[in-house]
């Protein structure tokens, strides 16, 4: 079972671009976002064998910027974008890639719900570490995130019989550890933080994902619930701040309080920041399109005609993965004019 937390339009949206990524984006002025874009796909394919599900996406510029996701044959697991081709890259090792997110252009991490973490050095990708928790079988991660020397990745441990807990890792620039946390069955989705502040945590029910959703705070090995939603909860650093989306509402985020913002229910939003400010960012919307949204409205700027997976914004350029209703996958690359 996968549960994908980033882009998933329509009725059963389970958005929250990772994205939401931290993106490495000069913000400038906070001026109302641009919306002139050219847009043009590129279908990601090395064999048509079998399924692919691309899930993650990050990139240290345009023109470096790589996309992962497990597939049926190894040639369609990881991609690298040079600014103008999609070239595929071949592990030289089994994976099953979910999420990925990096430092810079020679350091970048990958993870795989198969217990493994992968790096990337500037030069080549390698599995890292195996990391399961004593007494369980294996890890399978969802996300990943942080900075230098402080990373984290979250997913939850198994066990033959079904039995499962949260798990939680941490990477201090030397090894990635399990951290102690409390043993709960929660599945956790989704962990983004600002440097030195307070790590935010997605999770849900695994086998009951119609449970309500949960919002967690991090502290050292604590675990303290901010919020319970029957709705989803979409993680976001935008200029520089921690920004949560829950029941159409955009919420600043700090010190353990939300604070409304931006109130988005009379229009088609149905999750998702990932952007460069409050008055720039994206966002799946209904009927399959891709908002956005500019601090004075939120409207439709492309039909993606399927789910939007996740996203990397750049100063004038946007990558979004999406995937048309036949289950034909593509990037969707937007271009300022």
């Amino acid at each position: 079972m996968r549960v994908k937390s980033l882009f998933v339009l329509l009725t059963l949206f389970i958005l929250t671009l990772n994205s939401c990524k931290h993106n490495p984006v000069d913000p400038g002025t906070n001026e109302p976002g641009r919306r002139d874009y050219t847009w043009t796909r590129d279908t990601l394919r090395a064999d048509k064998l079998g399924f692919e599900f691309l899930s993650g996406i990050w990139g240290a510029s345009p023109s470096d910027v790589w996309v992962i996701g497990d597939a049926a044959t190894y040639v369609n697991k990881v991609w690298h974008y040079d600014g103008s081709t999609w070239h595929n890259y071949l592990l030289d090792k089994f994976a099953a890639p979910s999420q990925i997110y990096g430092i810079s252009s020679s350091e970048i991490w990958m993870v795989t719900t198969i217990s493994d973490i992968w790096k990337y050095d500037g030069a080549k990708w390698f599995k890292d570490t195996t990391i399961v928790p004593v007494g369980y079988q294996s890890t399978m991660f969802e996300d990943i995130f942080g900075y230098k020397d402080d990373m984290y990745a979250v997913g939850i441990a198994l066990k033959s019989n079904g039995d499962y807990v949260g798990a939680i890792v941490h990477y201090d620039g030397k090894k990635w550890e399990i951290l102690k946390t409390p043993q709960i069955e929660v599945y956790f989705l989704r962990v983004m933080f600002l440097k030195g502040g307070d790590i935010l945590i997605k999770g849900q029910d695994y086998f009951q994902p119609d449970e309500p959703c949960r919002l967690y705070k991090l502290k050292d090995t604590t675990l303290t619930l901010i919020k319970k939603s029957t709705t989803d909860f979409y993680l976001g650093i935008l200029d520089n701040k921690m920004y949560v989306g829950n029941d159409k509402i955009i919420y600043s985020y700090n010190n353990g309080s939300l604070n409304q913002i931006i109130d988005l229910t009379n229009t088609a939003y149905v999750g998702g920041i990932v952007g460069r400010t409050t008055k720039d960012f994206f966002s799946g919307n209904a009927v399959w399109n891709l908002g956005h949204y500019n601090g004075s409205d939120e409207i439709n700027i492309y039909n993606a005609e399927g789910n939007i997976i996740d996203g990397q914004v750049f100063a004038k350029d946007v990558f979004f993965i999406c995937y048309t209703l036949d289950n034909v996958d593509y990037i969707l690359h937007g271009k300022l004019k």
